[in-house]
């Protein structure tokens, strides 16, 4: 009774490949530690940005990140063009960095203090407000993304017409997507550059944006009677923020190309060899073959699923977080605000 169960139950379920299958059980995982991951400045613009950029910024990429998984289970059967899923993998950080865009320009539209009321302030670097742990976690699945994309771009090369192919066959074309298997004896569609060549340019453009809004704001003129502690609070969570969204599309893309990499590196066959022996024909036992990465093949996809799932339960997560960090922060302002009633009344009656 038990197993049936446990079967319908699986069979109910969206395939593991989509995003949102497997994030929703990580996130609710994520409730063992129920405290914040994020909090908000107090009431004003920039909290309202903020938490905008939190809630739906997050959603947005997960709904992304779950329709274009769902969109490659979809396909995966068809004849596909063996580089249809150039702008899938990608899909997730680019979107993460176009809301990253967004809340920069934002934020440089915000009032400034007029020029006899800003204070004198030296010119920062870009990282002056942002977590080093985050940095570290940013650059290193960075550099995995970058590498993985280099990697799989080079590896891909043209198929002869006359070619075997394996897996799912492609349309006819004379690009370089296919990985050779075997030294020649056959090509597998999902290698070369129409395939990563994008990765590769969002990677750039997800770098280029977060580094130069973060310049802006951790540069933007203070007002002479702010405090240094205020002002440097509400940077850093606001750098916060935008590193935690753009870390989460950086995981959901670095997980999509590992899984695509895991994928078609799984590949194999089994050669029999025949061995004459006393007259007659022995099949000796099937010699397997494998691609030139066989060996880390199905790690690598079995790790691809585990980040992706890991970024969109991120997400998710940060989603909630800014959520009650917004109605934390509206609670703190009220409570501030009838705290300075009473004050004034208590002073009236004195």
């Amino acid at each position: 009774m038990f197993l049936s169960l446990l079967i319908t139950i699986k069979n109910l379920m969206p395939p593991p490949e989509i995003a949102l299958t497997l994030g929703v059980v990580l996130f609710a995982l994520s409730w063992i530690r129920p405290r914040r991951i994020i909090s908000l400045p107090r009431e004003g613009a920039r909290t309202k940005l903020l938490a905008w950029v939190g809630i739906a910024g997050s959603l947005l990429v997960v709904v992304v990140a779950t329709v274009v998984s769902a969109v490659a289970v979809a396909s995966y059967a068809h004849s596909t063009s063996g580089f249809d899923g150039w702008w899938r993998r990608p899909a997730p950080l680019f979107v993460a960095a176009l809301v990253v865009a967004v809340a920069a320009l934002a934020l440089r539209r915000m009032p400034l203090p007029a020029p006899g009321e800003r204070a004198i302030a030296p010119r920062r670097p870009w990282h002056t407000f942002v977590s080093r742990v985050l940095l570290w976690i940013s650059g290193i699945a960075a550099v995995l993304l970058a590498g993985t994309a280099v990697w799989q771009g080079a590896i891909g090369a043209s198929a002869p017409s006359d070619a075997q192919f394996l897996g799912n066959v492609p349309l006819p074309t004379d690009l370089p997507i296919f990985m050779t298997f075997n030294s020649g004896y056959g090509f597998v569609a999902g290698a070369g550059w129409p395939n990563y060549l994008p990765t590769l340019v969002v990677l750039a453009v997800a770098a280029v944006v977060f580094i130069v809004g973060l310049r802006a704001d951790a540069n933007r003129p203070l007002f002479a009677r702010s405090s240094a502690s205020s002002v440097r609070a509400e940077r850093e969570l606001t750098a916060r923020v935008l590193t935690f969204l753009l870390l989460g599309g950086l995981i959901t893309t670095l997980g999509a190309v590992w899984m695509h990499a895991g994928s078609i590196g799984q590949g194999n066959i089994a050669l029999n060899e025949v061995r004459p022996s006393e007259g007659a024909d022995l099949a000796a036992e099937p010699v397997i073959v494998g691609s030139g990465y066989y060996a880390i093949a199905r790690p690598m996809n079995l790790v691809g699923h585990l980040l992706q799932t890991a970024g969109v339960a991120f997400l998710l997560r940060l989603a909630v977080d800014t959520a009650r960090a917004l109605v934390a922060s509206r609670r703190a302002a009220a409570a501030a605000g009838t705290s300075n009633d009473e004050t004034a009344l208590s002073g009236v009656r004195r």
